[in-house]
């Protein structure tokens, strides 16, 4: 079965490799191409080299904490390949000085021992559960432990896997130490094929990963009850600002903090507000002299259209509401609201997220459709008890599942003999 994958992966490689290349900036072209096939001239062969694989930005970020980690108990000596260019990029401004960062060879035989030759690995370390055949293969041949972590398996990913089963088992066979997220994500890695010693259920880092601990001044120059709205999608706002828009007039006091997913949606959302009559201010327009640009009305309606605060923002928040539940996006991240020990409320479509299901089960998080939204938030807005209640659940799960990094370095130390 490994000589078909490679068979169809050097064709597909045929196809893609013309339209990659020329899709990047001409100065970048022949670096992208020449580590692609496993040439790195930058990389020096070191000691004790830790190699992470981190496809894109998300696993990139995920991965800034475990790396900190790394260099001050294991060793600074670290390399972290991408896929993507914003990938890379992300890498450049996040990591500390000195990782260096490269994009991950192409999956063929000589690619890979290139690769392997230059960066010298004493691991090699995949964020997420990126699965690739011909580096296994070829880190196992020279005894490189291959660590997955934070790993993760979505149910469209496992049900499309259980299929190819056959083939999974002796891909995952070649890995040293599987340390999954959760519990569910355990399972279904061994379903796949995975041995079961193998397999550790380690956390996941971003119960690890902290927002600042600083709440932006301007929110705190909000009037309480403060209702967060955080991550929106397309389609999303009509839905949510539906029962927003009778809160304002029964919810006395109440502000509204608005945070689209992506900044080039902030537009859309303004021209949503002001479509349903619901006077706003943008953040980007409020200074700390400017204390008038929060309107003065019956409810405060900030659009935070700026990138990094919302994180922060929601420690000023009375309920946070998370995006991307309420249409088929698979929901956010519930656990940075939960940092802040506040209440949370989710729309239907979390399955991005399992451990939204344990959040339910301890009372720290609740589930409204469209329909019955309006009536979730204001009883949780009315109901102080019920919101400290809440949110202090919610802070004893965040606290209860930390430490995943921890978990994760412990065990590098074992597989590395440090």
């Amino acid at each position: 079965m490994i000589f078909i994958y490679r068979v169809l992966y050097f064709l597909a490689l045929l196809v893609i490799v013309p339209v990659e290349y020329f899709k990047r900036p001409k100065g970048l072209r022949r670096r992208w191409f020449l580590e692609r096939t496993g040439r790195y001239p930058a990389v020096l062969s070191k000691k004790a080299t830790v190699w992470i694989h981190a496809v894109s930005v998300g696993e990139t970020i995920t991965a800034v904490s475990l790396i900190h980690r790394i260099i001050a108990e294991i060793t600074p000596n670290i390399v972290l390949s991408t896929v993507t260019g914003t990938g890379r990029q992300t890498a450049k401004e996040k990591l500390p000085e000195g990782v260096e960062v490269i994009y991950v060879p192409f999956d063929t035989p000589a690619a890979v021992r290139r690769a392997i030759k230059a960066v010298n690995p004493a691991v090699f370390i995949v964020m997420e559960t990126e699965l690739w055949p011909c580096i296994f293969k070829e880190m196992r041949a020279k005894n490189i432990p291959v660590v997955i972590l934070n790993g993760r398996i979505s149910e469209k990913s496992f049900e499309g896997y259980k299929k190819i089963r056959f083939f999974m088992k002796g891909v995952l066979r070649m890995v040293t130490l599987f340390g999954m997220q959760s519990a569910e994500y355990s399972e279904r890695i061994i379903a796949m094929g995975a041995d079961e010693l193998t397999v550790k259920t380690l956390g996941n880092f971003k119960f690890d990963t902290a927002p600042s601990p600083v709440i932006p001044s301007w929110a705190l120059r909000l009037s309480h009850p403060v209702l967060i709205i955080g991550s929106t999608h397309e389609k999303e706002e009509a839905i949510v600002l539906s029962a927003v828009k009778r809160l304002i007039t029964n919810i006395e006091g109440l502000s509204v903090v608005l945070a689209p997913r992506h900044p080039r949606r902030f537009d859309e959302a303004a021209a949503i507000l002001k479509s349903l009559d619901m006077p706003f201010v943008r953040r980007s327009e409020i200074t700390d002299t400017r204390e008038a640009a929060v309107p003065t009305m019956r409810a405060s309606f900030i659009l935070l259209d700026t990138i990094g605060e919302l994180a922060s923002v929601y420690g000023v928040g009375d309920v946070c509401v998370m995006g991307g539940s309420f249409v088929p996006k698979g929901g956010h991240n519930l656990l940075e609201p939960a940092f802040w020990g506040k209440p949370i409320v989710c729309g239907p479509h979390m399955e991005n997220f399992p451990m939204a299901g344990e959040f339910m089960a301890a009372h720290a998080a609740v589930t409204a459709d469209a329909g019955g939204l309006y009536d979730t938030l204001f009883e949780l807005l009315s109901n102080e008890a019920k919101r400290i209640e809440m949110g202090k659940r919610a802070s004893e799960l965040y606290q209860k599942n930390s430490g995943a990094i921890n978990n994760a370095v412990r065990e590098l130390k074992t597989i590395i003999g440090i």
